[in-house]
């Protein structure tokens, strides 16, 4: 009797997920068509054109709205964007500390400093939520701006281009915004203009 009942169980999850599923990748089609003119926007603001807009879908997708969400691109986002920062400042000082690397990457990837792009991005308009959940709270923002840089790294197969858009993006590709950047941590300006 416990394996029928077991199997009968494992079924009527299995077709619960594939009924998940489908309405998911409906919805995912009716947010393409609704938000078409915001998703341009925010991939011209970004300087990168999705090739599989699902994972772009995925990336302003919060975890209360769908089982299909932005968690693992976050996870993804947030290693390429803290990976981003610690090359840039090692690359201007090879002789960092440690402790100055972390603590200046902990303060330009922490939530705050990433929602405050985010809001400059609209994600607040496009990222999807349950009903009841405020889109605009800073953790929901944060993990949506870092799933976007996760989905650059994943659709373009590539974590350099994602951490290309992330330096675009903070405007460190300017050898000027990029000393000002530097030098709020002590540390100088040397031969940046020949880094991509």
């Amino acid at each position: 009797m416990a394996f029928p009942a077991r199997l009968l169980a494992f079924s009527m999850l299995l077709i619960i997920y594939q009924a998940h599923s489908s309405v998911a990748r409906n919805t995912y089609s009716a947010m393409e068509v609704a938000d078409d003119a915001a998703i341009k926007a925010l991939q011209t603001k970004i300087r990168y054109q999705f090739k599989d807009r699902i994972l772009l879908m995925r990336a302003v997708t919060h975890a209360s709205y769908s089982i299909d969400n932005n968690g693992a691109l976050s996870v993804l986002g947030y290693n390429i964007i803290e990976a981003a920062l610690s090359l840039r400042y090692v690359l201007n000082n090879s002789a960092i500390g440690s402790g100055d690397l972390h603590s200046k990457v902990a303060e330009l990837s922490n939530c705050t400093a990433l929602s405050e792009d985010a809001f400059d991005l609209q994600l607040n308009d496009l990222v999807r939520v349950a009903p009841k959940v405020n889109p605009k709270k800073q953790s929901i923002l944060c993990g949506c701006y870092r799933a976007l840089f996760g989905a650059i790294g994943a659709d373009a197969k590539s974590l350099d281009i994602a951490r290309e858009k992330f330096w675009t993006r903070q405007g460190w590709n300017s050898p000027k915004i990029m000393e000002k950047h530097l030098t709020q941590g002590g540390l100088h300006l040397e031969v940046l203009d020949n880094i991509d």
